[in-house]
């Protein structure tokens, strides 16, 4: 059984800018421009928001944290089948 965790989320929601802090917001043209864009937005409870970015170019995972720091995930697990159309090409994520 493959229990949808999103409740009716969308992985990246439309007030994106709105959800993240100050700090994220000051990281996050620097990683656009290496490459990254947004994949989803991790909200676990009683928790901040934390961003879970892609890199186009390797398909890497990465994620930034709360203060702006941001971590390359090498063992990162995605679910991918939730994040392609219906011909099999990822989705387009570029909200911004």
């Amino acid at each position: 059984m493959n229990k949808e965790k999103r409740n009716g989320h969308i992985p990246v929601p439309d007030n994106l800018l709105e959800m993240l802090s100050a700090a994220q917001l000051k990281a996050l043209p620097g990683i656009k421009c290496l490459g990254w864009e947004p994949r989803f937005v991790r909200r676990k409870m009683f928790q901040p928001p934390t961003l879970v970015m892609r890199n186009a170019n390797d398909g890497k995972t990465g994620i930034m944290d709360e203060d702006g720091v941001f971590r390359v995930q090498e063992d990162a697990s995605v679910r991918e089948e939730e994040n392609k159309t219906q011909d099999g090409s990822p989705k387009d994520l570029h909200y911004f």
